[in-house]
């Protein structure tokens, strides 16, 4: 006869036995640590966990209220922890009477409207209880302790127990999937509930609160949503250094426009150019003329070579010498070539004038004079 003994030492197996049992098996010390940590039992290894933490009391209280809303004996705080601290009620106690109620409300509502939620906190942690602890158990309680822990008279508990069991149709084997799903709920109802009451999470509550799928997705959205707005910021910090450090350049830019303006400003040493020889812009200025002998007078109109020739003649009459550059023997030829530059920049100016109808007024008395020897 063969005998699988690795059932024995599944976690599946017993999935509701009770935390200070049965520490042989292999997931018991996970499974307590979890419970520990996440219904807020505390992190001691040697604690008790014969009673229910203050967040699961307020849980189970909230749960069991909107269960059974008679307002008949409505349960509060202080009886349930009264009650599990009395009757040494265990996490995986309180689960199971957890999925009990939750099987009432789908099979046996009307139950749920005719008994008081404190009763049924106390019947349903008993039958939860016994179904954990057979007979023969040292952690077994009976009924008189029940009564006693619920301020109840024995006969009152056992009729209690009787219509819990007829309504739940003494179906009270659970399987371990139910059992870890209303662990789930309890522990995410917690964490939910402590982290808004503190204003903030811890890294436990966030872990339980991510494991469910609507949270998950919030906390994303919330996630995602911190991350443009860090972009936006960030992207309007390099703009704005960017800005400080054009500014700065253009600041100092100016800065250093005005002594160059300064600079530019400064008076300048005049260049004069070097002195052009006279005798050279005379030169040039007989090369640029035709040198023609003064025509006699005729009976024809005189060529415009013999009025540049007049106008010469009485410029030279007219105007007074041009100053003495230099010391000179009287009736040299450099004398006489400055004489003649003069007179011919005095000419070449009143021809570029637009006044030309002066040579026409000269052709009758004036010429005939100016022409005259002598």
């Amino acid at each position: 006869l063969r005998m699988d003994f690795g059932e024995l030492f599944d976690e599946r197996t017993f999935p509701f036995s009770d935390f200070q049992e049965f520490t042989f098996l292999p997931g018991h010390q996970r499974l307590s640590d979890r419970v520990r940590k996440r219904l807020y039992y505390g992190l001691e290894q040697d604690g008790a966990l014969d009673a229910l933490s203050c967040p699961v009391t307020d849980i189970a209280v909230e749960l069991l209220q909107k269960s059974a809303p008679s307002p008949i004996r409505k349960l509060h705080k202080k009886y349930a922890a009264h009650v599990a601290r009395e009757a040494c009620i265990s996490p995986c106690a309180m689960m199971l009477a957890l999925v009990y109620i939750e099987r009432l409300r789908h099979r046996n509502p009307e139950y749920l409207q005719q008994i008081s939620s404190s009763d049924l906190f106390l019947i349903s942690m008993m039958v939860a209880s016994k179904y954990l602890y057979d007979e023969g158990e040292e952690e077994e309680v009976f009924n008189d302790e029940w009564g006693a822990a619920g301020k109840l008279d024995v006969q009152t508990v056992n009729v209690l127990e009787m219509n819990f069991l007829n309504a739940i149709e003494w179906s009270l084997f659970t399987e371990p999937s139910e059992f870890f799903n209303i662990l789930s709920r309890l522990e995410t109802r917690i964490a939910e509930r402590q982290g808004l009451k503190r204003g903030w999470f811890t890294y436990t509550d966030l872990c339980v609160l991510l494991e469910q799928s609507s949270w998950r997705q919030a906390l994303t959205a919330i996630y995602l949503h911190f991350a443009k707005v860090a972009c936006m910021v960030g992207l309007l910090y390099l703009t704005g250094v960017a800005g400080l450090i054009a500014t700065s350049a253009v600041l100092q830019q100016l800065s250093h426009a005005p002594q160059a303006l300064g600079q530019s400003e400064a008076p300048r040493t005049p260049v004069v150019p070097p002195p052009v020889p006279l005798h050279d812009c005379c030169v040039r200025g007989n090369d640029s003329r035709d040198r023609r002998p003064p025509a006699s007078s005729t009976a024809s109109a005189p060529s415009p070579a013999a009025a540049l020739y007049v106008w010469d003649a009485v410029l030279s009459a007219l105007l007074p010498p041009p100053p003495k550059m230099e010391k000179h023997a009287p009736g040299s030829a450099h004398n006489r070539s400055l004489a003649h530059c003069h007179k011919a920049g005095i000419l070449d100016a009143w021809l570029t004038s637009p006044d030309v109808g002066g040579v026409a007024s000269l052709r009758g008395a004036a010429l005939p004079t100016l022409l005259m020897p002598g």
